[in-house]
């Protein structure tokens, strides 16, 4: 949070990313091959992009960390509470005093699914959806790249590691019940 007084600085309420039409003005400000670099790192970002979502499977290469960062900030500004001069006053609207606490979790605070399917898509919260429905596809395409190829859906659900540990050993218990 910024000052009294102050707006707060939330992600997502950054200024947005450069698009064509503003590589084309820094043309004017700066010289055309820097201006023609910058839009190349763009395009190449973009294009990372694109093959993620298009293909929805782990990329061959791991990603930069500012990679990831420009991601998940782009997403999270697609959820409502992350919109500039937008302020959420519903009882379930996302809300997060603290800067830090929303820096750590990129400004995605409306948490998933809807009463009765964890997995449905969040109103008003199109990014933390989208996040959503990608892990699927992406820990799908892990469990694949383990050698289970069986499998056809999963699902990602938050859980503590002690609840975790409960969860898998209850599952294990099933396959195994003899096991020790």
């Amino acid at each position: 949070q910024g000052k009294l007084g102050e707006p707060p600085r939330a992600l997502g309420r950054r200024l947005p990313r450069m698009n064509a039409q503003h590589l084309q003005l820094m043309a004017g400000l700066i010289s055309p091959s820097y201006a023609a670099q910058a839009e190349q790192s763009r395009n190449s970002k973009s294009k990372m992009i694109t093959v993620l979502l298009s293909q929805r499977r782990l990329p061959p290469e791991g990603w930069d960390e500012a990679t990831v960062q420009l991601v998940l900030d782009e997403i999270a500004s697609f959820d409502t509470n992350n919109f500039q001069g937008n302020v959420g006053v519903g009882e379930r609207e996302g809300r997060v005093i603290c800067d830090l606490v929303r820096r750590r979790h990129f400004g995605l605070t409306h948490g998933i699914g809807r009463s009765g399917d964890v997995m449905a898509e969040q109103p008003k919260a199109a990014g933390s959806s989208l996040i959503v429905q990608l892990t699927r596809y992406l820990v799908l395409d892990a469990i694949h790249l383990c050698g289970i190829k069986a499998a056809k859906h999963c699902a990602v659900l938050p859980a503590a590691t002690g609840l975790t540990m409960t969860l898998v050993f209850l599952a294990l218990r099933q396959l195994r019940p003899t096991g020790k």
